[in-house]
């Protein structure tokens, strides 16, 4: 591992570092590269040394730059390759490591809560040196079994399955912590009340995350968990229905105003096309005209009579493909809200 350090960064902050008469160093014209690097800046040229952590003990070689590879547990002078120490122990703090203070981190989207002990992925020993190849198919199989050992059951490695679903839909749909960690709550909250037995596992968690989109107030549509969970909308819908009836979930309101944000960005609308909605939408709404309809329906009703007023050029089509609603459904809406907006 060749380390090259360039002027320019050499030159871009000094700190001071002294050597006192008792031979410690201290700060005076020095650069501060990272915890292992230290640049000094002598009369002569700039000369590059390494600090040994929690020891103070720092080696030179005159003039170049020590090298320190962690995986073989040597440091070498770059210029002329002379080893300077071998057998160094890698005194960074290691993955998964944790103080006194600190605590492994918990979470409901693991599957044991982060509360198990897990092999390392590592195939270094201590000293940072590679193991062989016969101890590398042994911590293999060592990490296949430990894997194994912590899915006894069929409902653990289902739970485990779904979760691995929610972190990938996370992804996909670009959610928070706080909307999976929800999720993973009400399926470990379903799955105790055995309602997932006989019905798929993708359509348990996609009623699952859509149920925390609406209580996290995270603008979602089953439509959208089902184009990205490749899950049938009819089975997802009825999986939320069963949730809803057996968890005795209260689920707030979709508000139509998010539903009309989302589609208008989606169909990279004008922003004047889109204020134009929100302002037919508080009309309605004034009139009492959007209570008891679907907010999805109402939304893309008004951008469509949006596009109108506005001379944009908003197909029905191309609504239905962003908001999932039927020509229909936008059709009979249009002529029930023409009483009171006028069209041109």
């Amino acid at each position: 591992m060749m380390i090259h350090l360039p002027q320019v960064v050499i030159n871009q902050r000094k700190t001071s570092w002294n050597k006192s008469n008792d031979g410690q160093w201290s700060k005076d014209n020095c650069l501060v590269l990272d915890d292992y690097y230290l640049i000094f800046y002598t009369s002569r040229a700039p000369m590059v040394q390494k600090l040994i952590a929690n020891k103070g003990e720092i080696l030179s070689c005159n003039e170049s730059i020590v090298i320190t590879d962690f995986e073989t547990g040597e440091m070498f002078c770059q210029s002329c390759g002379k080893i300077l120490q071998e057998k160094i122990t890698d005194e960074r703090k290691e993955r998964g490591s944790f103080t006194q203070d600190e605590h492994a981190p918990t979470s409901l989207t693991m599957h044991d809560m982060g509360l198990s002990t897990i092999i390392g992925k590592s195939n270094h020993d201590f000293v940072g040196k590679p193991l062989g190849y016969e101890m590398k198919q042994s911590m293999k199989r060592m990490r296949l079994w430990d894997s194994r050992s912590q899915t006894k059951t069929s409902s653990e490695r289902n739970l485990r399955i779904a979760l691995y679903e929610m972190v990938k839909l996370k992804e996909k749909l670009g959610l928070s912590d706080a909307v999976i960690d929800r999720a993973a709550y009400l399926y470990r909250k379903a799955s105790k009340a055995q309602l997932i037995r006989g019905r798929t596992i993708k359509s348990i968690v996609g009623a699952c995350m859509y149920t925390a989109c609406r209580d996290m107030d995270t603008t979602r549509t089953i439509i959208d968990i089902s184009n990205h969970l490749q899950e049938k909308r009819k089975l997802i819908a009825k999986a939320y229905r069963l949730l809803f009836q057996n968890l005795r979930l209260t689920v707030p309101v979709i508000d139509p105003i998010n539903c009309i944000i989302k589609f208008a960005n989606n169909l990279q609308i004008p922003e004047t096309t889109k204020r134009e909605a929100i302002k037919i939408f508080d009309t309605l709404k004034e009139k009492e005209l959007t209570a008891g309809k679907n907010p999805n329906a109402v939304a893309a009703t008004v951008i469509y009579m949006a596009g109108i007023k506005t001379n944009v050029n908003l197909t029905q089509q191309d609504i239905t493909r962003i908001s999932g609603i039927t020509s229909v459904t936008i059709r009979n809406r249009l002529q029930d809200y023409k009483k009171y907006i006028e069209l041109p």
